[in-house]
């Protein structure tokens, strides 16, 4: 899937994603830093750097931002104050499909393998419009 700057801030919640520096750094430190689709920009300064990044830069609040974990009190860690359901962790191979374990050479699978199931990230507050999926 690709991620669009133009569609990433038209989706954008006008308010800002982080209330200070030090939440953004840390949450960015978490996720920004080690994900792959920021690393060309990030390490040789080629392309354009994540638009969802760039547009919480620009004091907004991506749709691809979903609230992380809280707890009784409502409160959270900074790091894990957002989920980005554009994440790509290194050594995952970055391309979002799954690669399973190869079956053994001469062996067939005990079991057929399901098919992945595909999940949608929706914010709770977002106005519903119609998606198409290619099966």
């Amino acid at each position: 899937m690709s991620v669009d700057y133009d569609d990433i801030l038209a989706r954008s919640i006008d308010e800002p994603a982080f209330s200070n520096g030090t939440e953004g750094d840390a949450w960015t430190a978490k996720w920004c830093c080690r994900c792959l689709r920021d690393a060309p920009f990030r390490n040789m300064g080629r392309g354009s750097g994540c638009p969802i990044l760039l547009v919480t830069m620009m004091g907004r609040r991506p749709a691809e931002l979903l609230d992380g974990p809280r707890d009784e009190q409502g409160r959270y860690s900074m790091a894990d104050q957002y989920t980005c359901v554009e994440f790509r962790r290194p050594g995952g191979g970055g391309d979002g499909e799954p690669h399973p374990r190869p079956e053994p050479p001469g062996m067939d699978g005990l079991f057929p393998r399901p098919d992945r199931a595909r999940r949608m990230y929706v914010q709770p507050d977002a106005v519903p419009t119609e998606v198409s999926v290619d099966a």
